[in-house]
């Protein structure tokens, strides 16, 4: 089967049952990919501009649904993160930390301590990034930061967020192939960026490791 024929039988399986099972699917989307990052489930968020279009939803309804979706799985993201703190806490030696996670305790200190310092700023925009989104709540509990002000942040960007796309769906309307397109480029960009950002913060790595080892002992001889 081809996949705008997929596609189309998802969105029709989702109207006719917008009150139970299509309700749960999109409820569950936003969920699952905070729990499962590779989980497209943006994609599914915009089911639900279908649903507004087709005027089986409103579109409050459909921020809601999508919202309450985010929020529940970045709770989890969270207790996961207060459960993998406190047992990295617990651990007596560098050797058992990295049996549990590829960092070293170095390492897992300094995001735990960045995460106390700027994981606001973190989880505000944590909607905006896809793919990557889930690991912040994972560090805010590993950083032990306040569930209330978690929560609240997270459901400001998830409002955002997700009245955008619902926003720019209702405007594109029942063209699901032009709002695909849209959410697509806009994914890409978002990567680019993102892998941009690393390999400066890896080149600028690299150049401070040169010159702390130029001003090392031989470095100085010279």
């Amino acid at each position: 089967m081809q996949e705008p024929g997929l596609v189309q039988s998802v969105l029709d399986f989702v109207a006719a049952h917008h009150g139970d099972l299509g309700l749960l699917v999109i409820f569950g989307s936003s969920l699952i990919e905070y729990v499962f990052p590779p989980f497209p489930g943006d994609v599914i968020t915009l089911f639900g501009t279908y649903l507004v279009v087709k005027g089986l939803w409103s579109f409050p309804f459909a921020l809601g649904v999508t919202t309450a979706g985010s929020l529940v799985g970045a709770g989890l993201d969270y207790g996961l993160g207060i459960w993998i703190g406190r047992r990295l806490d617990r651990l007596p030696s560098e050797r058992e930390v990295k049996r549990w996670t590829p960092l070293t305790r170095e390492k897992y200190t300094r995001i735990v301590a960045g995460f106390r310092k700027h994981g606001v700023a973190y989880i505000a925009i944590n909607r905006f990034l896809p793919g990557i989104r889930a690991f912040f709540f994972v560090a805010a509990g590993a950083a032990r930061m306040r569930f209330s002000l978690v929560m609240l942040f997270a459901a400001l960007s998830a409002v955002v967020w997700n009245g955008l796309l619902l926003g720019v769906g209702y405007s594109v309307g029942a063209n699901w192939e032009r709002l695909r397109s849209l959410f697509t480029s806009y994914t890409t960009v978002v990567w680019a960026l993102l892998g941009a950002g690393c390999l400066a913060a890896l080149g600028l790595w690299l150049v401070r490791r040169r010159r702390a080892s130029g001003d090392g002992p031989r470095g100085r001889e010279g």
